[in-house]
This record gives C-alpha cells, sequence and structure tokens, in this order.
C-alpha cells in the first residue's frame, strides 16, 4: 500500500497510489527472494511493510518507515546491479512525489527579491513530475532502460531470505479453546482396544 494511504484514511485513491503499492512489492520481494547484501538479517528490513500506529482518538496510520525508504538511497545492494539500478530508479521517481516543497522553499538564492515566485516554481516542477507519472511512458521507460541493460539470466532461483519465528506465525491458543477441544474430542488411551479391553 502506498505512503499517501497508510498515512491519511482521507487520501483518494489514485493511480499513483496503485505504481507505488508495484513498487512496494517488488522490493518486498526482491528483499524476501533474491541476493542482496542484508540476506543475513533481512528483519529490518522487512518492518516498515508491517509497521502500524494506533492513536488515543482510535486512528490507525502508518507508513513512515516506507516513506524513509523511498527518501533515503537504498540501504541493500541487490544483485543482479540491473535489478538494484531498476529499484532505486523507482524510488527516485517516487521521492518526487513526497518532497517537501517548503523546506526547499528556504533554499531560494540569496538575494532574491521575490521568494514566493521561488517558490510557486517549485510547486509547478513538482505537480508537472507528479502528472508525468500518472501516465504510462514514464514507468515504461524506466523498466525497458533497465531491462535491456545488465544481467537479467533466468537461472537464478529463488531463496527465502526471510524466515520468522515459528512461535509468531501459531494461533493463539486458550484455556477456552484447549477446553472445547477436550471436550469435542476426548484423548484417547493407546493401551486400550476399541472393544474397551484393555491390553496387557
Amino acid at each position: 500500500m502506498s505512503v499517501a494511504l497508510l498515512q491519511n484514511n482521507q487520501h483518494v485513491h489514485d493511480i499513483l497510489d496503485d505504481r507505488e503499492s508495484a513498487f512496494h512489492l517488488l522490493t518486498w520481494s526482491a528483499l524476501r527472494y533474491t541476493p542482496h547484501s542484508s540476506r543475513d538479517d533481512v528483519g529490518p528490513h522487512m518492518k516498515p511493510y508491517d509497521e502500524m500506529d494506533v492513536y488515543c482518538n482510535g486512528n490507525v496510520k502508518g507508513g513512515f518507515r516506507k516513506e524513509l525508504m523511498i527518501r533515503k538511497p537504498l540501504q541493500v545492494t541487490f544483485y543482479p546491479p540491473a535489478l538494484h539500478e531498476l529499484i532505486d530508479d523507482l524510488r527516485v521517481l517516487f521521492c518526487e512525489r513526497y518532497r517537501e516543497l517548503t523546506s526547499d522553499a528556504r533554499k531560494f538564492p540569496l538575494g532574491s527579491r521575490n521568494p514566493s515566485q521561488f517558490y510557486a516554481t517549485i510547486e509547478a516542477e513538482h505537480r508537472e513530475r507528479c502528472e508525468a507519472m500518472r501516465t504510462r511512458s514514464v514507468f515504461e521507460y524506466v523498466f525497458r532502460q533497465r531491462l535491456a541493460s545488465g544481467d537479467w539470466s533466468g537461472d537464478r532461483a529463488a531463496q527465502e531470505n526471510y524466515i520468522r519465528k515459528r512461535k509468531a506465525l501459531d494461533p493463539p491458543t486458550g484455556p477456552c479453546r484447549s477446553s472445547k477441544s477436550r471436550k469435542s474430542n476426548p484423548p484417547t488411551n493407546s493401551s486400550q482396544k476399541s472393544d474397551g479391553s484393555s491390553r496387557k
């Protein structure tokens, strides 16, 4: 799910959210199943995908770690290099979506007589780039460029890099469930035959 949807439950789902979701799915799959520099310690890199914050008013939000993943250069080196470059190219594209315009506006040239015009230029540029991401051609260009370069040989078998602790995956059990199970399925004594006689 996109950062915009996770952080704002009033946000209207659009095509950019779908494309960003595809980016997160690609990155998640690469972390889980392809060779990379952090295969021995994948856990911290998977946390952004399970992040959830519940506030006192009952609102549930997330996506803050995902946003950091988008804003910062990749902390993992993926193999083959073409895969790494593809993921980073897509990350840079989505980084524009969460660009802090007010922060950039503070960087207007010293001596500028019209800082508001400088901010308007930044805002127009940002809007133009986000609109471009709504078109198919931008992503098609990135994928075609990277798929045409590098080694994409298909003989690399997927390998699970992240195995959670079994305890975390097991369904919770409680006294009610246990007692109900015992009543419906009473334990059988292996020393008894079906006719009720005991073995000697």
